[in-house]
């Protein structure tokens, strides 16, 4: 591993096994990253802190320890929303300046008694609340395949690093999308367990009833190693070709043609291969892209009222915007728990026949930076509806959901989501191989950039 684009394409599992076998070391592996973030970061923003010098000392320190399992060693980042002993963490808001947390978050504790070593903290979009990673307050996060195109939200820098290969793998929260998303848009593996398998204390709420933890990977192997020092074994009775239900309806109404055509070749590979593919048709839901948001509003607003009310300059604009909508009448929440209602209670009957729910991850390639509207269908919708409409009804369930990339378009890349039913989420990750394994690999992005793109 001696050139930069053998370190932007290493993987966890790859780089694991040299760990084991004793022709890496930690220190060797943390020096890579840290050159790899160097040339990278110019042209990405991916991380918010780059915290060097305390990996070199971890990375050294375990060098002279016994291997304490597959992760020894690993470098890795951590979303800016999740706490870090004596790392600032501000939650990607000018609120939160200067914040060292005294406690890792439960998740980060685990991590490092599995032998990580953290890079930093990846940039997030402002206090989790948005699916861009588009600060004004810390410029925005690039998409790793096109600079000034978003790379998701809110694991927004998260996402941008594993593809660009400036860790081997990163911890993300997931509220409505916000490690699906960013993983789709920037050409990686986002993996969001079933709900409660990862502590979430240390992690600054969004929407408690809809939040999740979740990793993100260049591999569905990374993604799976990455959970391991996680969460504690979910379901492993796999089935050898797992049967897929193709959502449609609801699902695939707003589809860019990019997006559908790159999913129907996928869906025809998969066939090819004998695996059983059946249309599960889920009713319409007009409700649902403003459903989910609303709750999202409505339990985010309640959290940071007292903060807005004492410092509206510490917010950006999008932000400001939600704290000041009026709230929505108890005929229109109950309006919009009932779609939730349904349109879950519809997938969960699909589950019934089949181990996993297909469908696209995103709408839409990745939108410029900037981009607040978006056409999908006939319709203009706020660019956050259209992002999250197909990760959000994962949260409501609580189900175990990832995307995984299956193709270019244009040349910004296509996710695939994968969803199955409560605590079977081995059998999500293997569906998730075998796509993985019968789908060409992303040609690699476009970092570090030529110099013509490093002066526009």
């Amino acid at each position: 591993m001696s050139s930069p684009a053998e370190t932007a394409a290493l993987t966890a599992t790859a780089a694991s096994a040299a760990v084991a076998r004793g022709e890496l070391s930690p220190a060797e592996l943390t020096e890579h990253m840290l050159a790899r973030i160097e040339a990278t970061e110019p042209h990405l923003n991916a991380y918010a802190t780059v915290t060097a010098d305390q990996a070199r000392a971890r990375a050294a320190a375990l060098a002279g320890q016994p291997a304490r399992g597959p992760l020894h060693g690993l470098p890795i980042g951590i979303k800016d929303l999740i706490d870090t002993a004596g790392v600032p963490t501000g939650y990607g808001s000018p609120l939160f300046t200067g914040h060292v947390p005294e406690r890792d978050a439960s998740a980060v504790r685990s991590l490092r008694e599995a032998g990580v070593v953290i890079l930093g903290k990846h940039t997030t979009h402002e206090l989790a609340w948005g699916g861009r990673t588009d600060s004004p307050f810390f410029g925005p996060t690039h998409n790793p395949y096109r600079r000034g195109r978003i790379p998701g939200g809110s694991s927004g820098g998260s996402a941008a690093s594993v593809a660009a290969g400036s860790c081997l793998g990163a911890l993300g929260s997931d509220t409505a999308g916000s490690v699906r998303i960013p993983a789709a848009l920037s050409g990686c593996v986002g993996f969001k367990p079933s709900r409660g398998r990862i502590p979430l204390d240390g992690v600054l709420p969004l929407a408690p009833s809809l939040d999740h933890l979740g990793v993100l990977a260049r591999t569905v192997d990374d993604a799976a190693l990455l959970t391991t020092g996680l969460a504690a074994p979910a379901a492993a009775d796999l089935p050898a070709k797992p049967r897929v239900g193709w959502l449609g309806g609801w699902f695939d109404a707003v589809l860019a043609p990019e997006v559908r055509e790159a999913l129907a070749a996928t869906r025809s590979r998969l066939e090819e291969h004998g695996l059983r593919v059946d249309d599960v048709d889920i009713p319409g839901e007009p409700l649902m892209p403003q459903a989910l948001l609303a709750r999202i509003a409505r339990e985010a607003g309640a959290f940071h009222r007292r903060a807005f009310e004492r410092s509206p300059e510490l917010f950006g604009p999008d932000i400001a915007e939600l704290m000041r909508m009026a709230p929505p009448t108890a005929e229109q929440v109950e309006a919009h728990e009932a779609a939730i209602r349904r349109l879950t209670g519809a997938l969960s009957q699909a589950l019934a026949s089949c181990d996993v729910l297909a469908c696209a991850t995103v709408p839409v390639v990745a939108p410029p930076i900037g981009t607040m509207t978006l056409t999908a269908g006939s319709q203009e919708w706020p660019v956050e509806f259209v992002l999250t409409r197909l990760t959000s009804p994962f949260n409501a369930t609580g189900l175990p959901a990832v995307s995984v990339p299956v193709a270019l378009a244009g040349g910004l890349p296509v996710g695939l989501q994968l969803a199955g039913a409560a605590m079977r989420d081995e059998v999500v990750l293997h569906a998730a191989r075998m796509v993985e394994r019968l789908t060409p690999p992303l040609s690699p992005p476009a970092v570090p950039m030529s110099p013509e793109e490093r002066t526009s």
